[in-house]
């Protein structure tokens, strides 16, 4: 099985830098950015879609599908994160959203508790989790997933690399140094074995020259 993993396009908030909840929509550079993405996808085989329901991962998935026609399944196991309702809208990187990611941050191994409203690190793993456990049960070869940077650092990390449970602080400081930007690509293929091998990350060469996208 080939698994090729695709950040959404840039939405508006990721334009504005800004934290967003699931009703954020992609921004007009997002979707050119699918549709550049589609036309590369042209020449990948794909057998099905799996996309996370929020709009901007959705309208991603949508636009390239209306390139390759396949089968799309909107699952929310591949959806982005839940964060706290005090950090939306909020400008990512204020001293108030620093403080609270520390707090969440230093947490992290306490499945108990939470800020506020938010999928605490315990949740956000196992329900990764059961993604990756109904991504193993599928019988097509290549798979696209359209989702979300968390996610699918946490998908590539905590189950593929390790396998087992690892300190969430591995997980932290893994998303720090590696980002995903707007449409990349990651690849994956999984062996007879169950062995997994990473062969691409973050692949932005349907980006050109414009690859000054937001984190």
């Amino acid at each position: 099985m080939k698994v090729y993993f695709v950040r959404h396009g840039e939405s508006e908030y990721n334009a504005k830098s800004l934290f967003q909840d699931g009703k954020v929509l992609l921004s007009e550079k997002g979707k050119q950015q699918a549709q550049v993405l589609a036309e590369r996808f042209l020449n990948i085989p794909i057998d099905i879609i799996i996309s996370s329901p929020y709009p901007r991962a959705k309208k991603t998935a949508e636009i390239i599908n209306k390139k390759i026609k396949k089968k799309i399944i909107f699952s929310e196991l591949i959806g982005e994160r839940k964060m706290p309702k005090e950090t939306i809208g909020k400008y990512a990187y204020s001293d108030e959203l620093i403080k609270i990611k520390d707090l969440m941050r230093k947490n992290a191994k306490n499945p108990s508790w939470h800020y506020s409203n938010e999928e605490n690190y315990s949740e956000f793993k196992k329900r990764i989790d059961k993604f990756f456990k109904y991504l193993n049960s599928l019988k097509e070869e290549n798979v696209l997933v359209v989702g979300h940077g968390g996610p699918i650092r946490m998908t590539i990390l905590n189950i593929m690399f390790s396998g087992k449970d690892i300190d969430p602080e591995i997980y932290y400081k893994f998303n720090e140094l590696f980002r995903i930007t707007n449409t990349g690509i990651t690849m994956c293929e999984r062996h007879k074995d169950g062995r997994w091998d990473l062969w691409t990350f973050n692949d932005i060469n349907h980006l050109g020259e414009n690859i000054k996208n937001k984190q």
